[in-house]
């Protein structure tokens, strides 16, 4: 039995909004948060892939990327939003295609001008220059989600075999590649002007804004455009299967992998709410059920998923296992009817239930935390339910779920008729989705004109005046055991977010022993002295404890997501955990076997390999930063639980910094965590200091790990950099936003906006205590493999002379990192990610006031100088991921001569 139960009756705040629904039908929903000066704004459209019509498969996601190729008025519909500092996107499910930007609230009516205006005018604004190079982007997107990763086209395999053929969930978000080549503007215009207009759309605000002045400008915007026709409800039973469906597919993957899925109700059904809690208690957690019976005790698998995923029309019920190294189909399919069939003799418990809830619970409260969260749950709701508060009225269903609706809803879907896909090693076979004749209505061209009363369209709006903003201060205080607290109240939700953060990681594994780290990092919350690991997964669930432990380079950290009530009870949790860690030699066979599969498994993956060869590349085999994480095979195979026990004993509490985020009283704080982690004294000496790096690899050579029959390449270009204290900093940040850290950055318009050989480019610094590094990361077509790594060089080697930075580019940057700087305090996550990176890097204590100053001050000239050393081919490194034999020639061609093959660890390959 748990520690804790958890009470039934708990209930979930009301987020305070105003909604109402415009003449035209555009529903609007307001939520005011003031705690920091920005606000999101999201588009929620009421259209999916469940939309589509067959042989027109991928048209509401594609047409999501279209909404952002511009208009007459906008011609790129990101360069207004860059300067503002904004956060932009979309998605696209079988229900809903959602955009949401955030930006300054002193740039609100510029987000709501440009959402209104695409909405207006976009049709008129497509070209086929624009379609082709989005469509090569899409089908970028496709390979790099579903065709280039391991089991990747399974979803597609398992929808066209549960769903019956027209069935509007029977193929893929994504949609063929087939039905992407056939598609023309025409059928994308038609598209749109069935499905965009106001009658299908709610616009959701959330943040910091004046309610008065924001619906005069939803009002000025949005009100003129005309409503349009009313849709038609998709409409489909939930198919019944009358039999099992048995499948057989090969791909490139070490392990085997076996699905059983089944059709479930739509969302809105009774029994949903049931069926995601069944599916809570068989796989998520340790102390599940499948997690206990397939990996703990039987050990044929090394991961298993149950998920419930109801949708609007119907849904889909999946439990997916991947074998163990050395185990079979044959063996997890036994194991598995064997789980089935104890869950018919042994129903779920109330027991079980109650720790299902409390992480529905603290789930659903985590889900809120960000006004991005709120946003999109709100205008989702509000156009796909007709009722912004939807999901106040869903949550309370999951507290009328007892067991004897856990057994009936397992016994009713999960029935012996299934489909089974098993995924084994070997070549890639994918099938196709399926398609039928049905016709779509007629092409619009366009439906907004200028008003009187309107909006003037060829005018920009600017911004208001910028409200004064200053970073939340923390609290700092040093435990009895010396371990430091860092604290910030923040109240918005009664959720307290955690992180404990212990100056010991991956690059401290001793000689010979790589992976150590990481072991001992899985095992710390594996069990305490007085609980198995069982128990203690059990006591943990019952509070609603989201606990996560994650070793890096220089740190091993333990987060800590919960609900206020139970952060007391969590704390002692913890304390326990780290003063007395089991440590039980059955848990150290089995968690170093899970680590030795998931060196097996890596090697599939080509983004695994090239995280891993290039650090190897970057920093050296032999140094403590080239040393990779998840250790080697003979080193793991080499650990010994005594090992673990010895690296534990390097957790020093009074090296240890404890950030804790959220609604709690700071001195009762303090009073629980002295009650609860004041046992933990371990002391030890200051960190370890990092040997100094050797010098790199020749400029200009290529490292090529094969990938063979990759239909992408991963491209990897780079360089060793100073650490996060150097006066450069602030420098390279506005510099590097230009060169890769933005969407309209130089690396991105080229290879993704001008070129399509990607869904998208990008570069980044990564910090370590001693050092850091720059490296620019793509996928890319593979017949298109060394023409992007010539356009990426190309792009680095223009910074000195051919194209500098110039001084827009550089205001621009510049102005969008001040006015972003904001938005990393607006929940408990992002603020404890701001201070753990205080810590981890020695940050000065007044460095979040001087923040911006400092990004004002930094002067042009040493952003050009600092950007131009970054890029220098010297002590660069570059290297491909990708199939050699189409790859190779390629590169020689255009002049790549020094081409090394490595392995996936980075080590040269013997001729």
């Amino acid at each position: 039995m748990p520690m804790f139960v958890i009470a039934q009756d708990v209930s979930l705040p009301k987020i305070p909004i105003e909604s109402y629904t415009l003449p035209n039908g555009l529903k609007v929903v307001l939520h005011r948060d003031p705690g920091v000066p920005r606000v999101t704004v999201c588009m929620a459209y009421h259209v999916g892939s469940k939309n589509e019509r067959a042989k027109r498969t991928g048209f509401a996601h594609f047409f999501e990327h279209m909404m952002f190729r511009g208009t007459k008025n906008v011609p790129n519909y990101d360069i207004p939003l860059q300067e503002t500092g904004a956060q932009s996107n979309a998605f696209t499910s079988e229900d809903m295609t959602v955009y949401f930007e955030t930006v300054p609230t002193s740039f609100l009516d510029r987000a709501l001008y440009l959402e209104a205006e695409r909405l207006a005018f976009l049709p008129s604004a497509l070209d086929q220059d624009k379609f082709d190079t989005e469509r090569e982007v899409v089908k970028n997107e496709r390979r790099q989600s579903y065709e280039n990763v391991p089991y990747g086209l399974s979803e597609e395999t398992i929808l066209a075999n549960v769903f019956p053929k027209g069935h509007p969930y029977s193929w893929s978000v994504i949609g063929s590649m087939k039905d992407l080549d056939a598609a023309s503007i025409d059928d994308l215009r038609q598209f749109f002007g069935e499905f965009y207009h106001p009658g299908n759309a709610a616009i959701c605000l959330a943040g910091d804004f004046d309610i008065e002045a924001a619906k005069a400008s939803i009002l000025k915007y949005f009100g003129p455009i005309p409503a349009g026709k009313a849709i038609e409800a998709v409409e489909a039973p939930t198919p019944r299967l009358t039999k099992s469906v048995g499948l057989a597919a090969t791909d490139k993957v070490s392990l085997p992998r076996l699905y059983w899925s089944w059709p479930v109700v739509a969302d809105d059904h009774p029994d949903a709410p049931a069926l995601h809690l069944l599916a809570s208690i068989l796989s998520e957690g340790e102390a599940s059920r499948l997690n206990r019976s397939l990996i703990k005790e039987a050990r044929v698998a090394n991961e298993v998923d149950a998920t419930s995923d109801t949708k609007e029309v119907s849904g889909l019920f999946t439990i997916d296992a991947t074998a163990a190294e050395g185990k079979s189909i044959e063996e997890l399919t036994r194991a598995l009817e064997a789980s089935m069939a104890d869950l018919k003799a042994n129903p779920p418990t109330n027991p079980e239930l109650a720790r299902a809830l409390a992480k529905f619970e603290q789930q659903t409260f985590n889900s809120l935390t960000a006004p991005l969260g709120r946003a999109i749950m709100l205008a989702v709701d509000y156009v796909q339910k007709g009722d912004p508060a939807a999901y106040f009225k869903d949550y309370a269903r999951y507290y009328k779920v007892t067991t004897d609706d856990l057994s009936r809803v397992a016994e009713t879907y999960l029935t012996p008729e299934k489909v089974v896909l098993t995924i084994s090693p070997g070549e890639s076979k994918s099938e196709g989705v399926q398609s039928g004749p049905l016709p779509g209505p007629s092409p619009v061209e366009s439906r907004q004109k200028q008003t009187p009363d309107g909006p003037v369209w060829q005018t920009l709006p600017g911004p208001a005046q910028p409200s004064d903003w200053h970073p939340p201060r923390y609290v700092r205080k040093t435990l009895s055991n010396g371990t430091e607290l860092w604290a910030v109240p923040w109240q918005t939700l009664p959720i307290v977010e955690a992180r404990l953060i212990i100056p010991v990681g991956t690059a401290d594994d001793p000689a010979g022993k790589s992976g150590l780290a990481a072991l001992t990092g899985s095992l710390l919350d594996k069990g305490t002295k007085t609980r198995t690991d069982t128990q203690l997964a059990e006591d943990l669930d019952a509070l609603g404890v989201s606990l996560s432990v994650g070793t890096s380079a220089d740190s091993t950290s333990m987060g800590l997501s919960v609900l206020s009530r139970n952060l007391k009870p969590a704390l002692s949790l913890v304390g326990q955990i780290l003063t007395e860690p089991r440590f039980d030699p059955v848990d150290f066979d089995r968690e170093r076997k899970l680590q030795l599969d998931g060196l097996l498994q890596g090697p599939d993956s080509p983004s695994w390999i090239a995280r891993r060869a290039f650090q190897s590349l970057l920093y050296g085999a032999n140094h403590p930063y080239g040393n990779p994480g998840q250790g080697f095979v003979t080193s793991v195979k080499s650990l010994t639980v005594e090992d673990v026990r010895a690296f534990h004993a390097r957790f020093a509490a009074n090296r240890s910094i404890l950030i804790v985020v959220g609604d709690f009283d700071p001195d009762a704080l303090i009073q629980d965590l002295e009650s609860t982690l004041g046992a933990w004294k371990t002391t030890g000496p200051e960190p370890a200091e990092r040997p100094a790096f050797k010098a790199l690899p020749q400029p200009g050579v290529v490292y090529l790990a094969d990938k063979p029959g990759a239909v992408q390449s991963v491209i990897a270009v780079g360089r060793r950099w100073f650490d996060r204290k150097d006066p450069r900093y602030f420098a390279s940040l506005i510099g590097n936003h230009i060169v890769g850290d933005d969407f309209l950055s130089r690396l991105n318009a080229n290879l993704r906006e001008k070129n399509g050989y990607t869904y998208g480019c990008g570069s980044s610094f990564g910090y370590q205590r001693t050092g850091g590094s720059w490296q620019v990361r793509t996928s890319v077509r593979s017949d298109v493999t060394a023409e992007s790594l010539k356009e990426i060089l190309g792009e680095l080697d223009a910074l000195d002379k051919a194209r500098p930075l110039d001084e827009e580019e550089i205001t621009t940057a510049r102005e969008a990192e001040i006015r972003t700087f904001p938005e990393s305090f607006e929940d408990p996550g992002s603020i404890s990610g701001v201070l753990g990176s205080l810590a981890l890097y020695d940050l000065p204590g007044d460095y979040l006031e001087t923040y911006l100053k400092e990004l004002r001050n930094c002067p042009d000239e040493l952003i050009r100088r600092t950007m131009i050393e970054v890029v220098a081919p010297t002590d660069r490194a570059i290297l491909i991921v990708g199939d050699r034999k189409s790859v190779e020639p390629r590169l020689k061609e255009l002049g790549f001569r020094d081409i090394r093959p490595v392995d996936p660890d980075g080590k040269p390959v013997k001729p």
